[in-house]
């Protein structure tokens, strides 16, 4: 899950005593016959059951982040039925379909022809699939429901790592992704699923353990603040070397996989404080780091790549002292591209800049712009109901605002929630409003216009404006960082 790392940020995490978890055998696996290979066109079609929305959209082709970076769209019939064909699928690819925002896997193949139906209102419920191609996708529904129940039941080792120590962390992931691996076998051995789709849910199923084992420090520091970073036994990271990251090139198309490079580079290649390394040898330092782990090739590009432009979009981290290095070891013209442009719009963005322009509605319909707070200093908060550590921040916003009362400090939230029902019903259940609070809905989620005058690219994100409209701060302490919040405001509201 990419994106869902990318949304809460990764700081650091450290190794320090031993740790002997009992050895993983993974079980052995009923490969299917072979699927003869097809090449060519690739055809999903099927009904919408009670539509809400005319279009229906197939997005393939990621790029070396993931972002998938061709979609093809079909306009639903009267009676709610849809023709999509992918033109050119030179070989297996996970593609995303999307209805109404609302979104689901599909692993297509050259040649499938795929037919399936849901209901817009359950659709992770409702989605069933028939033809060619139809078990692999039966068993991708089956298996994203169960680990959505999972997690809502807090019964996935993420959501127990709070509490349990480095060894019992180990112990979880281990039996978790056995009984998940259980799971894939026992629907191979009922319908038939192609050899290379058992494969590649074998090493996602790898890649979300080595997640889940990789960000281990990180979650339990957030959920156990005051003890500070976890202590890590001695050899704690040794996993990594049995998962051979270096040989993975194949599975750089997996988003699985890109969000364990993203994941281990925030784990791995931040300097012992959680930051960004700095010093007069800092980019030399993390190549060194990268290489030995993940080799020269494009593996470590890509994890590098990831960490670097991560820094910037979800920290607004300088980079450029460390862009000489990566100049002289990056290969790929596409990740040096993208960086680029991160950098620029990073700088757009700095301390001292005009703060952009935005208007959008509260929840009367009324429409607010940013401008119209000139001459008051602004803390504004891009949240969403869906996100975690954004509601977790709530009720400190709340305290800093109950301190900040009657004082020229407006705090201004923007949600970038889909469906405007779900944000108006966060605010009327927690009685968020207050004289100095003004709750703004963008509807464009991250694609909106105020995210995108921002750069805005994970939430929780913060900014701090000045009187005179301009950026004082673009990563600013949060709200639950008492003092260091307050007396941020306190300087900002100086003469």
């Amino acid at each position: 899950m990419l994106a869902g790392w990318l949304l809460c940020g990764l700081p650091l995490a450290t190794p320090a005593q031993r740790l002997a978890p009992p050895p993983f055998k993974a079980p052995a696996f009923r490969d299917a016959a072979p699927v003869p290979q097809a090449t060519g066109a690739a055809t999903v079609s099927g009904h919408v059951a009670r539509p809400t929305a005319r279009v229906i959209t197939l997005s393939y082709g990621p790029d070396w982040r993931g972002t998938l970076t061709h979609t093809v769209e079909a306009k639903l019939s009267p009676a709610g039925d849809f023709r999509l064909t992918l033109p050119r699928l030179a070989a297996p690819a996970e593609v995303r379909l999307g209805y109404d925002n609302s979104f689901a896997t599909l692993y297509l193949s050259p040649g499938d022809d795929l037919r399936l139906t849901f209901d817009p209102a359950r659709l992770e419920q409702t989605l069933a699939f028939a033809g060619r191609g139809a078990n692999a996708n039966n068993y991708l529904t089956q298996s994203a429901l169960l680990a959505s129940q999972d997690d809502e039941a807090r019964r996935t080792p993420d959501a127990q790592a709070g509490r349990l120590s480095a060894a019992e962390l180990r112990r979880a992931a281990d039996a978790y992704r056995q009984r998940r691996l259980a799971a894939l076998t026992a629907f191979a051995a009922a319908r038939p699923l192609p050899a290379a789709f058992v494969r590649q849910q074998r090493q996602a199923l790898e890649a979300e353990w080595a997640s889940t084992l990789l960000s281990y420090a990180v979650r339990q520091s957030a959920e156990r603040v005051r003890d500070g970073y976890a202590t890590l036994p001695v050899g704690y990271y040794d996993f990594l070397r049995e998962l051979q990251l270096s040989r993975r090139d194949s599975s750089l198309t997996q988003s699985a996989f890109l969000s364990l490079l993203m994941t281990y580079g925030f784990t791995q290649l931040n300097d012992e404080a959680g930051n960004l390394p700095t010093g007069p040898d800092a980019g030399r330092r993390l190549y060194q780091r990268a290489t030995d782990a993940l080799g020269a090739g494009r593996v470590r590009d890509v994890a590098v790549g990831q960490y670097l432009l991560g820094k910037v979009e979800s920290e607004r981290a300088d980079i450029r002292p460390l862009l000489p290095d990566f100049a002289a070891h990056n290969r790929d013209s596409a990740i040096a591209r993208d960086l680029r442009r991160a950098v620029r719009a990073h700088l757009a963005l700095a301390s001292g800049q005009p703060a952009p322009d935005f208007t959008l509605a509260d929840a009367s319909g009324k429409k607010v712009a940013l401008r119209d707070f000139r001459g008051k200093v602004v803390y504004l908060d891009f949240w969403a109901t869906w996100c975690a550590p954004c509601l977790a921040e709530m009720p400190a916003s709340q305290e800093l605002r109950r301190k900040f009362a009657g004082r020229d400090v407006v705090f201004l939230y923007v949600s970038l929630d889909a469906q405007a029902a779900d944000w108006q019903k966060y605010l009327a259940a927690k009685v968020v409003a207050g004289a100095n609070a003004v709750h703004l809905h963008d509807g464009g989620a991250f694609d909106g216009p105020a995210p995108r005058a921002f750069n805005v690219q994970s939430i929780p994100s913060y900014w701090l404006i000045g009187r005179d409209g301009r950026i004082i701060s673009n990563h600013p302490p949060r709200p639950s960082t008492s003092p260091a919040i307050d007396n941020a405001l306190e300087e900002a509201l100086k003469p």
